[in-house]
């Protein structure tokens, strides 16, 4: 009976003009339960500490906040006028106001004038700002910027801006994303800001340990709370599996996934926003770094995934980057994180972990994800 289905379609498709081509190889069952590898992939469910070691003392931020306050003493503050449905900042950063997804307000068009950055007023961007600006002091003929979970791209803007303002660099930025929307937009957000985005690189993939695909909760752009710590664990997928067979719904994933690259479900991201969990590429902090001989400054803002993406790679990393900045999620990621880069020679700048109130050399600082930023101290003087 099968030999016959199979050439009534052959005749059909011949008379319909096509030439079949055989694959390969005869599809079969793979070894291992169920047709599938004999191990499962996905995230472990906890991360050992790679590295073990006492924690870090306090250190001193007064010299690294003097040294910003030069730098922003060469930078006037921009004023001049707002297009209607945008915002802008003290150093003349456009913002569509779309992209800005948990404000509200008429963005009417008017006249603004800036003022100077502060902790006070910027909060944890005031950091973020610092490390893009001492990066681009210590840039030599050209600059090279790197953020990982890009969203919109406000982290690569914001590091041309300071550029731009204090040692004017021929630059490479590399946004890696794996949200569509949020491509497009990081597009739009160079466009609107001078930045000419076929001259830079735009990467759509998740990053992971390892180049297997990831389940992603995709949606919700501009949210900032998309990540595959949860969605792509191995206790996530068998209990996608699970519910799959017992809700009698395992046809129609199996059809989601051969057709659209999809699991179909839903997954909520919480605060209003949801997503639906795909199978995304996935890149490695070595893919991202072997075409650069030296990165200026490496901006991370992965949601937890930072404990399986860092740490096989902190060798290759000290050998290229000069500079990081990374939002921790959690103080076990925090924490790892910390040792991880004490242990490999690196000099701390901003040590603040999440979900804290700190108190710095310039005021108060509250935080929901924690701050680390570090120094590569071979690379002084190049």
């Amino acid at each position: 009976m099968l030999k016959a289905v199979k050439r009534a379609i052959r005749k059909a498709f011949h008379t319909a003009g096509y030439a079949l081509v055989p694959l390969p190889e005869r599809i079969h069952e793979l070894p291992g339960r169920g047709g599938v590898a004999a191990k499962p992939v996905g995230l472990p469910a906890r991360v050992e500490m790679p590295v073990r070691c006492a924690p870090a003392a306090p250190i001193s931020t007064a010299h690294t906040f003097a040294q910003l306050e030069a730098l922003l003493d060469r930078i006037e503050p921009w004023s001049g006028d707002v297009p209607e449905g945008y915002t802008v900042n003290s150093l003349g950063i456009f913002t569509q106001a779309s992209f800005l997804v948990s404000s509200t307000g008429l963005f009417a068009a008017h006249h603004e004038i800036t003022h100077r950055p502060s902790l006070v007023s910027w909060g944890e961007s005031f950091l973020e700002l610092g490390d893009w600006l001492l990066a681009a002091r210590d840039a030599r003929e050209r600059f090279v910027g790197i953020s990982l979970g890009a969203a919109y791209g406000a982290q690569l803007v914001l590091a041309w801006k300071a550029l731009m303002a204090i040692n004017p660099l021929p630059c490479r930025l590399v946004a890696v994303e794996p949200v569509p929307e949020n491509c497009a937009w990081i597009r739009r957000h160079m466009v609107v800001n001078g930045i000419d985005p076929d001259e830079h690189w735009i990467v759509q993939a998740a990053l992971g340990p390892d180049n297997e695909p990831v389940l992603f909760p995709v949606g919700a752009p501009g949210s900032g709370r998309t990540g595959c710590s949860d969605t792509n664990s191995t206790l996530s997928r068998q209990t996608y599996a699970a519910l799959s067979r017992a809700s009698g719904s395992a046809e129609r994933v199996l059809e989601n996934i051969l057709l659209y690259n999809s699991t179909g479900l839903g997954y909520d991201l919480g605060a209003g926003f949801h997503s639906e969990v795909k199978f995304v590429s996935a890149v490695t902090l070595g893919d991202v770094l072997t075409p650069f001989d030296q990165v200026d400054l490496l901006e991370a803002d992965i949601q937890h995934s930072e404990i399986n993406v860092f740490p096989p790679f902190i060798d290759l990393l000290t050998g290229k980057v000069r500079r990081v900045h990374i939002g921790t999620h959690g103080s076990e990621a925090h924490e790892l994180l910390r040792a991880l880069f004490i242990a490999a020679g690196w000099e701390l700048v901003f040590d603040y972990s999440p979900e804290t109130r700190h108190m710095t050399e310039q005021g108060p600082l509250d935080l929901i994800d924690g701050v680390l930023s570090a120094r590569n101290p071979a690379f002084a003087g190049r």
